[in-house]
């Protein structure tokens, strides 16, 4: 079966060589009026350092990717076309 998500976040912690985390703010805020963050596993098809991961924590990324599972992280997604939204030099990130 073929499979296509649609992800648009933060990239988080870089976990291994090629994985990293996209951290997504839920939409609704829990009991306390925190929003949760959920963070997704994504694999880079790239062999060499790109930008998926050379990037720095909290920059925005739009991404599509498809469904794989990782025998240690279960569902993850697999990157095929990402942008990225860079900030002017100075700006203070969220």
């Amino acid at each position: 079966m073929i499979s296509s998500v649609f992800i648009s976040g933060r990239l988080g912690k870089v976990l291994k060589k090629g994985l990293r985390y996209v951290e997504l703010d839920r939409l609704i805020p829990g009991p306390t009026g925190c929003f949760a963050v959920d963070k997704i596993p994504v694999k880079s098809q790239s062999f060499e350092e790109d930008s998926f991961l050379s990037e720095p924590e909290g920059a925005y990324i739009c991404l599509q990717g498809r469904l794989e599972t990782d025998p240690d992280f279960g569902i993850i997604v697999v990157l095929e076309v990402s942008e990225m939204y860079h900030f002017p030099k100075g700006t203070k990130q969220i």
